[in-house]
């Protein structure tokens, strides 16, 4: 692998989700990277709304911009992949039509990727953020920088979680190698790929910011959370059957792997099982909690304490409040740290709500912060002791 002396053409994947506001901030975050060469393709899965009209605005001021129409909706995984298959420049990127791209991105990637050619990925960091502006995460942060070798990039990925697809240049060759997202992990198809990849290839690092990641109830970042609520177990079990069946890997990293992954269903687990099973009053799901803790994590004593909370919850109804209101202060607790961390990133919050109010225009680069701006190492010590 490596990167050509000439300047090569990268590929952004745009798929719809019918936001045509948004879709217009997107593209308009696009055309600002200061690396000029680039293709955006906005993939509109048969959204019936005004998306043709927003595109067009933008391809008669920029040739860059391409749309494809599809005449039927054929679902958010295909319309993805499929923007990706179709690629044909050596590097792409994927962005959601609610999120942002910031105008170094390509610039600060494609420099990862002139240093260490061997790179199968470049990737900057993400900050995820709600879509009035207040901080949710920045996992990058805590990644090693530079170079990471495999397996230290699954490490990564399961220890601190996953840099996202926003600020994630990919080679087009290695999409092609690892046959591109597995519909099998569907809907964390993407932190399946990125494991796949970092199994057997290194990646490049730089904390610097190149994305705004929206986080909202139906944005494809939440839904790619692998250790959030049920619906992320499935995906949990065929990780850990990944890790515990692939022969290629060492002894010790498949362990060690495994291991990570029973720790993260042990904590899905509690906190479903106590959280929002029995401070609920929903003693079936903390039955199968207490249940799965046994049968795929072999930890009987955290099934006990869960099926005693539950049995002492069912006698005393009174608990249940208690239970709550304890799970209420820990909340508060943590939107207190949260809004610390809200006050470093004012910055990319600030620039959030510009670019919402000029979405229609591409001259987004005088609201973006500096490097200066962003909290630099104070903020990833911050991130990293919470």
């Amino acid at each position: 692998m490596g990167v050509s002396d000439s300047q090569p053409i990268i590929t952004t994947v745009v798929p719809t989700y019918r936001r045509p506001i948004l879709l217009r901030r997107a593209i308009a975050s696009i055309l600002a990277q200061t690396y000029p060469h680039f293709r955006v393709c906005v993939y509109d899965n048969a959204s019936g709304d005004e998306t043709p009209a927003v595109v067009e605005e933008f391809r008669r001021k920029d040739s860059r911009v391409e749309y494809v129409c599809r005449p039927n909706n054929v679902g958010m995984f295909a319309n993805f992949t499929d923007g990706a298959n179709r690629v044909e420049t050596p590097f792409f990127s994927f962005l959601s039509d609610d999120d942002l791209m910031l105008p170094n991105f390509f610039e600060s990637a494609l420099e990862g990727f002139h240093r260490h050619p061997e790179a199968a990925l470049s990737t900057l960091a993400t900050v995820r953020m709600r879509p009035n502006g207040m901080f949710v995460n920045a996992p990058l942060l805590q990644w090693p920088e530079g170079l990471v070798m495999p397996p230290n990039g699954v490490f990564s990925i399961l220890h601190y979680g996953d840099p996202g697809l926003q600020a994630l240049l990919i080679r087009k060759e290695v999409w092609e190698e690892f046959g591109g997202f597995d519909e099998l992990t569907e809907p964390s198809s993407e932190v399946d790929f990125q494991l796949r990849v970092t199994m057997r290839l290194p990646i490049v690092v730089s904390r610097k910011f190149g994305a705004i990641g929206i986080f909202h109830s139906d944005s494809v970042t939440v839904r790619t959370e692998i250790a959030t609520a049920w619906g992320g177990w499935p995906v949990m079990l065929w990780f850990a059957d990944r890790f515990n069946e692939n022969r290629t890997l060492a002894p010790d990293v498949r362990q060690r792997a495994t291991a990570i992954i029973v720790s993260h269903k042990k904590r899905i687990l509690i906190t479903q099982g106590i959280m929002k099973s029995i401070s609920r009053g929903k003693w079936e799901d903390a039955k199968r909690a207490a249940d799965l803790l046994v049968q795929e994590c072999r930890q009987s004593r955290a099934a006990r304490t869960i099926r005693g909370a539950t049995a002492i919850c069912r006698r005393l109804p009174g608990t249940t409040l208690l239970l709550r209101t304890l799970f209420g202060i820990r909340a508060a607790e943590k939107a207190l740290l949260n809004l610390g961390m809200h006050w470093r990133f004012r910055s990319y919050s600030r620039f959030l709500r510009a670019s919402t109010l000029a979405a229609s225009s591409a001259n987004l680069v005088s609201a973006v912060p500096s490097a200066s701006e962003d909290g630099g190492a104070a903020v990833q010590r911050n991130i990293s002791a919470s």
